[in-house]
């Protein structure tokens, strides 16, 4: 029963979305603007905040260095077994073996395991990945979609053009300098605080509902589209193995392993199709995203009779 108290929100907000997209109670254009809310306002302070209240102490490290290492492997599993799919999906294919959707997926879902007060290790998670999608990983999707030469002034500009990348790096900076918990105990960090829970309350059950109105399954390439979330699975499958071996090494407490463990069975990111031109990379994109749902509500069920 707690099990399901836990899972059922979560599974109603995206059946709800499901429905608004039936019977379109909300349009596209809405829903486009309720995510532009979210990933320009709502998630940035989200992200800002529990980045700069985190500790940092050695275990925090481990994990940034460790995240950066996952997204870098993942991403070179994606060539090296690109083979394993047909044209035109191949050159697509290893930006679906590494990144995950931490804002739009794994942050509603982990603080409906672990609450609120945990957020922090899930942002934290997210850091080294957040830094090397906008950093460097969508800038050469862009240009893979271009078939153009990945440039480094490209990257750059496309990383501080987002508000999330932005976020993390100046909440990174505030938590390093130790200042936040400082200032949150004061009358004016008080109200912060207040306003900060104002603007972030609705985000899990907002984003929940996107992932519902944009669940997609393409007919003409859900072959490609199996395939490609088995491999995908497999290699985040070996890979948490390892994370978690490194986990039990340096004694992670519970909410950190789990976040681990949630988030490496995350879907990969919603926004992928947004990064291209080429109308099959996009279906290919979305669809397997959508598919891969069903691997991560799967992660998350197993993980919330955990808790």
């Amino acid at each position: 029963m707690d099990t399901l108290m836990i899972v059922a929100p979560v599974l109603v907000m995206i059946i709800i979305g499901m429905a608004c997209d039936k019977w379109q109670i909300i349009s596209q254009a809405g829903v486009d603007n309720i995510k532009k809310f979210i990933t320009t306002i709502a998630l940035p302070v989200c992200v800002f905040h529990a980045v700069s209240t985190a500790t940092y102490n050695k275990n925090v490290v481990v994990v940034l260095i460790l995240m950066l290492i996952v997204a870098v492997v993942g991403f070179v599993a994606g060539f090296t077994l690109k083979g394993l799919v047909k044209e035109p999906y191949r050159k697509y294919f290893p930006y679906l073996m590494t990144i995950y959707e931490g804002g739009m997926m794994a942050y509603p879902l982990y603080q409906s395991l672990m609450g609120v007060e945990n957020m922090s290790n899930i942002a934290l998670i997210d850091v080294s990945c957040g830094i090397f999608a906008f950093g460097i990983y969508f800038g050469m999707l862009t240009m893979t979609d271009q078939g153009i030469k990945p440039s480094g002034k490209q990257l750059a500009k496309n990383a501080f053009s987002s508000p999330i990348f932005v976020a993390l790096l100046v909440g990174l900076l505030v938590g390093v300098i130790g200042i936040m918990n400082s200032f949150v105990s004061t009358g004016v960090g008080q109200i912060y605080v207040s306003v900060k829970d104002m603007v972030t309350a609705p985000v899990s059950a907002m984003i929940l509902l996107c992932v519902g109105y944009e669940f997609k399954l393409e007919k003409g390439n859900i072959g490609v589209c199996i395939k490609t979330v088995i491999i995908r699975f497999v290699v985040q499958a070996v890979m948490l193995a390892g994370v978690l071996l490194v986990a039990k090494a340096f004694a992670f407490e519970k909410p950190m392993v789990i976040g681990l463990a949630l988030y490496m069975m995350t879907i990969p990111s919603l926004c992928l199709s947004s990064f291209v031109k080429d109308k099959e990379a996009g279906k290919y994109f979305s669809t397997t995203s959508s598919l891969y749902l069903i691997v991560n509500l799967v992660a998350y069920v197993v993980l919330a009779g955990m808790v």
